[in-house]
């Protein structure tokens, strides 16, 4: 074969074919995270093939870049390796996830996989409005799948009415068990305030302020996260969970909030509302308009609202810093509500429900894990309330200005 890595387990029912060797990038850490938690409550083998030569590169880039504009030609089913492979079984299912819709050429590198599985699903994790005309051209590619998800929920309508393939909307999850905190032995928080990837230059600037002047620890990024790869995602998510689970609170705004004209009013739950509720940090930022974000994170205090440009940050955080007992009951709540819905275990089982496959063994087993652990926190998640003096929730009378 092509030198494609391949994580094997015995009786292997899924073939995940993964681009953790393609788009390596840091922001594609979360979908990695995923394929490994299928092969863990489920029976699935790795495949990932290798980033491709000089003409690969090519190739692949003049499929892209000439499908996006110009109406259907068969170049979708070229094969930037130029050599294709057959795979040595069959499958029961096989599962693609792309973070864009543009980046799939490389499951043309298998020649046979259409016959040697039963059922095949692609999951396109971003999509957004100004996308749609480019992608009809995509749409024969997509077309050879039983089931398209989708992980932006504005465009499943649109994207449905492209394909007689049926379209689910999966939104991002978490490995909730890595991510959760020990509320028991856990130490005190020792960062103030984290804030990762996207972010508002006036909010960003008040923090950097208040970090000059007082004993507070603001934790931020010196590079742009959208071009750093990673060896090992696995590193990395670990990583990104030991700064949640160590940080107090956590910036975190709709999906590309600081581009505008891209989403269009379009709102998105961005995966850091995932991952800072699931490490137990006080979510502070501009969360979707819309029913959305209520339907998934609906419990209450989930986010503390201020807008995206929040000069005042450094006062609201003071004013929940003086109530310590109302911050630990939103720090627990996020924490056990992650555990019980947002776990990437609930996104593979509402996949398997789409094409009626039943929950194996191992979903059935992590869910329990999940409860349990929930259980167990359950008791510190008890409201403390702020206040009276307090007409409304902090951030609010900011969100009103």
């Amino acid at each position: 074969m092509t030198n494609i890595d391949i994580v094997r387990q015995e009786d292997s029912r899924i073939l995940t074919w993964s681009l953790r060797n393609i788009q390596n990038f840091v922001y594609n850490s979360c979908l990695f995270e995923f394929e490994d938690i299928i092969s863990e409550v489920d029976k699935a083998d790795i495949y990932s093939p290798p980033q491709f030569d000089a003409t690969g590169r090519v190739l692949n880039k003049t499929i892209v870049s000439t499908t996006r504009h110009v109406k259907p030609l068969p170049l979708t089913s070229v094969n930037p390796y130029r050599k294709s492979e057959s795979l040595d079984r069959e499958y029961d299912m096989y599962f693609v996830t792309l973070d864009f819709p543009w980046y799939g050429a490389s499951i043309n590198l298998m020649k046979d996989w259409r016959k040697k599985c039963k059922t095949a699903v692609c999951y396109i994790v971003e999509v957004w409005t100004e996308d749609l005309p480019k992608m009809k051209n995509f749409m024969k590619f997509f077309d050879q799948f039983d089931l398209i998800c989708i992980g932006t929920h504005h465009v499943l309508a649109d994207v449905q009415a492209m394909t007689d393939t049926p379209c689910i909307f999966v939104p991002p999850g978490v490995d909730t068990i890595k991510f959760c905190p020990d509320f028991e032995a856990e130490k005190s928080r020792s960062i103030d305030v984290c804030n990762l990837g996207r972010r508002s230059p006036s909010t960003h600037s008040a923090l950097l302020n208040k970090a000059e002047k007082e004993d507070f620890f603001y934790y931020h990024e010196l590079t742009n996260g959208s071009v750093l790869r990673v060896e090992d995602h696995q590193h990395h998510r670990t990583l990104t969970a030991n700064i949640l689970k160590s940080s107090r609170y956590y910036i975190t705004n709709y999906a590309k909030a600081d581009m505008p004209k891209l989403i269009a009013g379009e709102y998105e739950i961005g995966y850091r509302f995932f991952e800072g509720a699931a490490a137990g940090a006080v979510l502070i930022g501009a969360q979707p308009k819309g029913d959305l974000y209520g339907k998934y994170f609906d419990w209450e205090d989930s986010i503390i609202p201020v807008g995206f440009d929040e000069p005042d940050i450094s006062k609201i955080i003071d004013e929940l810093d003086a109530q310590p007992g109302y911050i630990e009951s939103i720090q627990a709540r996020n924490a056990m509500n992650s555990l019980l819905n947002h776990d990437w275990v609930y996104r593979w089982e509402m996949i398997l429900e789409a094409l009626g496959q039943p929950a194996t063994p191992g979903i059935l087993a992590r869910k329990r894990k999940l409860k349990e652990m929930a259980a167990a926190i359950e008791p510190r998640t008890r409201s403390v309330k702020a206040p009276a003096t307090q007409t409304a929730p902090v951030g609010e009378a900011v969100l009103a200005r």
